[in-house]
């Protein structure tokens, strides 16, 4: 995985031009998707029909989402060795590394009940929908300027 991304900077150092279309996708990637949460109307909400999906789907989208993350990876492997010493074993390594997580998985838990809770009180009012969606929006599409801004 390292080696890949190492490749992968190599590549994007030697050719600036490919590096700087893939920023500029992105930018118009980002404006787009924004555009479009601006522009459509904001859907009703439908009662029951987040019911008929467990949490266990998204939870297990998530762990997949995490596990092929390239940044959690590049994060255990840059950050932890600046807190060992040299002659500390790889076991305190592992033990450090199963802290963070957890703390993490408690922490993010704790985010997304109490975030559910508060998405499910919210959607029924549909002012609350379409200021969320709108936001969102203008986040993207301020993401997307930012970026653009960026490559120049």
């Amino acid at each position: 995985m390292v080696a890949a991304i190492a490749g992968l900077a190599a590549v994007m150092n030697s050719h600036p031009a490919i590096f700087a279309g893939l920023q500029w996708f992105g930018a118009a990637y980002l404006g787009w998707i924004g555009l479009q949460l601006l522009c459509q109307p904001v859907a009703r909400a439908t009662p029951g029909k987040e019911a008929r999906r467990s949490g266990w789907v998204y939870c297990r989208q998530a762990f997949a989402v995490s596990l092929t993350n390239p940044k959690v990876m590049l994060f255990f492997v840059a950050f932890f060795p600046l807190f060992m010493r040299p002659d500390a074993s790889s076991l305190t390594l592992g033990a450090m590394m199963l802290h963070v997580t957890l703390l993490s998985l408690f922490y993010q838990l704790a985010l997304v009940l109490v975030g559910n809770a508060l998405a499910r009180k919210l959607s029924v009012l549909p002012s609350a929908r379409k200021l969320a969606t709108r936001l969102a929006g203008i986040a993207l599409v301020g993401f997307g300027v930012k970026l653009a801004l960026n490559n120049r």
